[in-house]
Order: structure tokens, then sequence, then C-alpha cells
């Protein structure tokens, strides 16, 4: 597979403020990782009573060292969007290659 993208992970972690809240702060996992990022399909979500549609898209990226240290607690970077992953699966089931679904935060 080739990979004609670059997006950066951020892994979340929460700093307790003063009123006793956790506000979520972002740092760099991976700073450039090559993938490819296709736009799958839209998905109806249902928050609160309020269906939404959403864009759901798929990161397709090596299975290695890097990207193995990829959580679903992470978030991915790519140009201007940000996204939440959603599910991160072992392509195929033989350890080539990793595809990871992801919904774009607005």
């Amino acid at each position: 597979m080739i990979y004609k993208n670059t997006a950066l992970i951020q892994q979340v972690s929460f700093a307790q403020t003063i009123s006793g809240t956790a506000n979520p702060t972002y740092s760099t996992r991976i700073a450039s990782l090559a993938c490819s990022i296709q736009n799958r399909n839209l998905q109806t979500t249902n928050s609160y009573g309020k269906e939404t549609l959403v864009n759901v898209f798929k990161l397709y990226t090596a299975n290695n060292t890097t990207s193995l240290a990829i959580s679903e607690k992470d978030r991915v970077i790519w140009g201007t969007k940000t996204f939440e992953i959603t599910g991160i699966a072992d392509g195929a089931g033989r350890g080539h290659h990793l595809e990871i679904d992801m919904l774009e935060v607005k």
C-alpha cells in the first residue's frame, strides 16, 4: 500500500484545575505518521436525543513499533482536520498494516 498522506498523532492527558475539573491537554505522540486517509461513509449518530450525520474516515498505516503505540484515546491531526479514534484493527489479520477508524471532531 502506498502511504500518500502524513498525520500527527496526539495523546491526551488531563490536568486538574484549581476548581477540581479536569481539562484535557494534548502532546505529540507521533510527529509524522506516513499513512493513507480515506473518507468512508456518512453515519448517523444520536447524541442527547439529536441525530447528526458525521463523516467516518479510515486511516491506513504500516504495522510497526511506531504505529503500535497508537491508542484509541489518541487523536489524529491531518491538515486542518482533527479526528477522534473510534477503533484500531490489524488489517486483514496478517500484521501487515493497521486500519484506524476515525470521526471528525467539529
